[in-house]
């Protein structure tokens, strides 16, 4: 089926949306299942054929999933390098999924709130999302999609549990994630210790686009690191307990920081605010950076007539492929400078007048 990327500009997706608890903290949830079929080596083994097999046989079993009835199924090898991007924004694929694009797919349902890789680093990449801190309900969409491609032969061992190409996935082959915003700890220099303490205690933290990415805009992905001799339900709930703490610990910097230096804090958030009003050329570094302190400004009832919703919006939109689809053709970063700052005018100004 041919990228339909009008559409998914027209219509973020749902975990977009500034819903759900603790929504100014945690943008929002993720749950990740991987799965293998019994009988096909893993897919950094295989040649064409054996890619192709399970391809062929993944689809037909997404495609009977009534989550899918209202999909898009995305042949990665049939789309442009543009699009491909586009939807590693969109956090629907990862970015290692796009590089080598032949035999790969991606299943996704109409809200984006439920999708599936096919022929990543495991033949199923399941994911679940939601808006906010809501753990439960991605946990449920990942896991109704999980036993709706039942049907198919999984690879699995009585002792160890589903078998997955990283050791590390094994068990429930089940990840995580939350993500959050925290400029808090970092402008109070608490982060680095949070970062070992989470380490410590069998959990991984990464920037906005999960492993490998750079951390950018005081954004940042939280996940579980252990996956084997656990429950999936105990892997939600220790997640849940520790970004519980997580956001205690963002809320006291935030106070310690306005308690010790408001001034300075709200010029910041005002002069970030004006430059995104104003400004005539704005990086992707510096446009995070600007929607990260606006965003605390929001969170500390500064703002008034920013929603969150637009704020995450923003947060997306503002990506390399996103302003090129919005704008119809191919740019050099300094037209994409130009259009991201011309775009955000729109969309504030739109909020201001409305």
């Amino acid at each position: 089926m041919t990228l339909d990327v009008d559409a998914m500009l027209r219509t973020p997706g749902s975990w977009l949306s500034g819903a759900g608890d603790e929504n100014e903290i945690v943008l929002s949830s993720r749950v990740r299942i991987a799965r293998n079929l019994r009988g096909h080596r893993f897919t950094h083994h295989c040649d064409d054929a054996e890619l192709s097999a399970i391809l062929g046989a993944c689809e037909d079993a997404a495609r009977r999933a009534r989550v899918f009835e209202r999909g898009r199924v995305v042949e990665m090898g049939q789309i442009s390098v543009l699009d491909r991007q586009f939807l590693a924004e969109r956090h629907l694929v990862s970015r290692e999924f796009i590089v080598q694009s032949a035999h790969r797919a991606l299943v996704v349902n109409a809200s984006e709130d439920v999708s599936v890789m096919i022929n990543e680093e495991d033949h199923l990449r399941i994911q679940g999302f939601a808006a906010g801190f809501d753990l439960e309900t991605a946990y449920q969409r990942a896991d109704e999609l999980d036993g709706a491609l039942a049907g198919l032969d999984l690879a699995h061992d009585d002792r160890f549990g589903y078998l997955t190409a990283c050791p590390t996935n094994l068990g429930t082959g089940m990840r995580v994630s939350v993500l959050m915003h925290l400029p808090g700890l970092v402008h109070s220099r608490e982060i680095d210790r949070l970062l070992d303490s989470l380490r410590k205690l069998n959990h991984s933290i990464r920037g906005l686009y999960g492993e490998g990415s750079d951390v950018m805009g005081n954004f940042f992905q939280i996940s579980n690191s252990a996956t084997l001799g656990v429950s999936e339900p105990e892997i939600v709930g220790g997640l849940r307990e520790m970004v519980l703490r997580v956001v205690e610990f963002e809320r006291r910097a935030r106070e310690m920081l306005f308690r010790k230096a408001r001034r300075l804090l709200e010029d910041k958030v005002w002069r970030a605010y004006g430059l995104l009003r104003y400004a005539r050329s704005v990086s992707t570094r510096e446009a995070l950076s600007l929607i990260s302190a606006v965003r605390m400004g929001v969170g500390a009832g500064l703002i008034a007539d920013v929603p969150i919703r637009t704020l995450n919006r923003l947060l997306i939109y503002t990506q390399p492929a996103h302003l090129q689809k919005l704008s119809g053709r191919t740019m050099e970063p300094e037209e994409r400078d130009v259009a991201r700052a011309a775009y955000i005018r729109r969309v504030l100004d739109a909020e201001a007048t409305g």
